[in-house]
């Protein structure tokens, strides 16, 4: 089956790269690592191969468990938990980073079996604490909100379709727009549009599950909210997009709203710039166990690491 050329991974040229896959000669971005002969990569950082050529006695950088105190567990909705996690400071840059993500078990599984890939809400950056919302749902999720220690495993990065949207858009209009439990990892998001001297507004569909406390960290960096809904209200939206000629939307739902938010946008100019959320099954986060891969463009992709553009994904997701 065909790969795709264009892709990029989110860990190319940081800490944990060259990473398993290059190893293995699967590298998500570097053509020549998978054995092609022309050099298709087209990647402005460091040379990955070479990288690999250099470092190939030398052991993979892999995320490391760490032991991390729980401060504070409280049910802020029926079944919806709100953890404070104290972490190391070195990881604190990273998870304020969009799209980060991390693994969290409990302390007394041994197993990566239990690892649970859970979003970044927010972090204290003061206190290094790790803010972060668990539903309970089953054997990897249940444990963590009534554990006063957790293991962590962090940070990852492409828990976003389009971060080079997020991290590029600057002085300009945007527009975030937040769904039910996918709103959590909005609050990076919004933070790194307004650090880039962007115009942030956002609107809640008001027919999903809200969160107070989400809300509220929203108010706290006084931008707007808006209420509106796809059925009878998706003028409110669709009007601000237009008259205030925005350039950048995030839709943060779950697939299905995404792509009812993408017909809008589209409808209105498909130049707009858009990402969503990476809804995916993940289940390593390295790429190995191929839980997560998904065919797009009759290719398969790796969606732990393979940064993908939002309104690619789901205008050719099947």
């Amino acid at each position: 089956m065909e790969r795709p050329n264009n892709q990029f991974c989110a860990d190319a040229g940081g800490k944990y790269c060259p990473c398993h896959l290059a190893y293995s000669g699967d590298c998500i971005k570097c053509s020549l690592i998978r054995g092609e002969k022309i050099c298709e990569c087209k990647w402005q950082g460091v040379c990955i191969y070479n990288e690999l050529q250099h470092n190939k006695i030398v052991p993979v950088e892999e995320r490391k468990e760490l032991l991390c105190k729980v401060v504070e567990s409280k049910e802020i909705e029926d079944k919806i938990y709100h953890l404070k996690i104290q972490i190391p400071n070195y990881l604190i840059k990273n998870l304020c980073e969009p799209g980060s993500y991390v693994f969290l078990k409990d302390k007394n599984r041994d197993s990566v079996y239990f690892n649970a890939p859970i979003s970044v809400m927010d972090v204290d950056e003061e206190n290094n604490i790790l803010e972060v919302v668990v539903v309970p749902r089953g054997i990897k999720t249940k444990p963590l909100v009534n554990c006063e220690y957790v293991t962590l495993k962090a940070p990852y990065f492409n828990g976003i379709f389009g971060l080079k949207e997020i991290k590029s858009n600057q002085n300009d209009r945007c527009v975030v727009i937040l769904d039910g439990l996918s709103q959590v990892n909005a609050i990076n998001v919004i933070r790194r549009l307004l650090r880039n001297n962007n115009q942030v507004e956002v609107f809640i569909n008001e027919e999903g599950k809200r969160l107070e406390m989400v809300e509220q960290k929203i108010k706290d960096m006084a931008v707007n909210i808006n209420l509106f809904n796809l059925n009878d209200k998706k003028e409110i939206l669709e009007n601000y997009i237009r008259n205030e000629k925005v350039s950048f939307v995030y839709s943060c739902g779950l697939i299905y709203f995404n792509k009812d938010i993408l017909k809008l946008v589209d409808s209105i100019d498909k130049n707009i710039k858009f990402a969503i959320p990476n809804n995916n099954l993940i289940c390593c986060g390295e790429g190995i166990c191929g839980a997560c891969t998904v065919r797009l463009n009759n290719c398969r992709i790796k969606t732990c690491k393979a940064q993908m553009n939002g309104r690619e994904f789901l205008s050719n997701l099947k």
